[in-house]
């Protein structure tokens, strides 16, 4: 009787094992599915930026300043412009990402 009972507690464990692997395995596959959204929206951002900087660049051009009221000089380059625009918006889509 002693022995009915453990081959009932190692079924039970087995079942209990296979039911955790099978949910790992999902929760394995649903991580690479959000790091690959995470990779996509990454080079949505950089696209968005590209595209939205030359739409807007005379608008936004943060390192332009003007000197003795008629030069205008330029201290940023376009391309590091973009770049503190592409981090910024990277950081507020992690920070959203994470909050919801």
């Amino acid at each position: 009787m002693y022995y009915i009972q453990m081959s009932d507690i190692a079924m039970e464990l087995q079942n209990k094992i296979d039911a955790l692997e099978i949910e790992n395995a999902s929760l394995a596959q649903k991580i690479g599915e959000l790091d690959k959204k995470e990779r996509n929206m990454s080079t949505r951002i950089d696209e968005f930026v590209e595209e939205w900087y030359e739409q807007n660049k005379d608008l936004v051009d943060i390192g332009e300043i003007e000197i003795c009221g008629k030069y205008k000089v330029d201290l940023i380059p376009d391309d590091l412009e973009k770049r503190i625009y592409t981090k910024m918006l990277k950081i507020v889509f992690a920070y959203l990402a994470r909050s919801l």
